[in-house]
Formats: C-alpha cells, sequence, structure tokens
C-alpha cells in the first residue's frame, strides 16, 4: 500500500495516517524553505485576497517580467501564458 500524505510543514510530511516522515525529497519551493513557510503562506493569501486571474497583466506580472528581463540580458521582452499553444498563437500574431 502506498504512503499517503495528508500535509507537510517544515521539514515534515504527515500521513493520513498521522505518521510524521522527515521529507528528503523537497520537491521545488519546500527545497529551499520548507513546506508551507508562514511569510510565504501570508504572502500568498495577501496576494490571493486580491484574486487570483484578472484576464489581463497584473502589477506582480509587471514586477516579474521585469525580474526576468533584468535577469537575462539576451531578453528584451517578457510575455506571460497559460500553454505553449496560447504562446505559439501569440508569437504568430
Amino acid at each position: 500500500n502506498p504512503v499517503v500524505f495528508d500535509r507537510v510543514k517544515g521539514a515534515y510530511a504527515w500521513d493520513v495516517d498521522g505518521n510524521k516522515y522527515i521529507d528528503y525529497v523537497g520537491t521545488w519551493g519546500p527545497a529551499i524553505i520548507g513546506h508551507a513557510d508562514d511569510q510565504v503562506l501570508d504572502a500568498v493569501k495577501a496576494t490571493m485576497d486580491k484574486g487570483c486571474s484578472f484576464g489581463a497583466p497584473c502589477l506582480l506580472e509587471n514586477k516579474l517580467a521585469k525580474m526576468v528581463i533584468d535577469a537575462v540580458p539576451s531578453v528584451e521582452m517578457v510575455r506571460f501564458t497559460n500553454s505553449g499553444t496560447e504562446a505559439c498563437m501569440g508569437m504568430i500574431r
């Protein structure tokens, strides 16, 4: 029977039976700061309270695009899309 996880916090994960495990995998963000970091959760909640999908550019999207442009010298413009198909359609236009 596979282990089925219920929740995570910091470096730990708990299964649906309440057993506690150390997360040695640390996927994506948790590898950097741990699972469910309180500061990250507070920032996500504050952002989500404003809405999560506008269908148009928003301030945070513009800030992220600027960070990408600043970090990669060959990039002059950034456009965020939901899929590769949408990105290709935007390029064709």
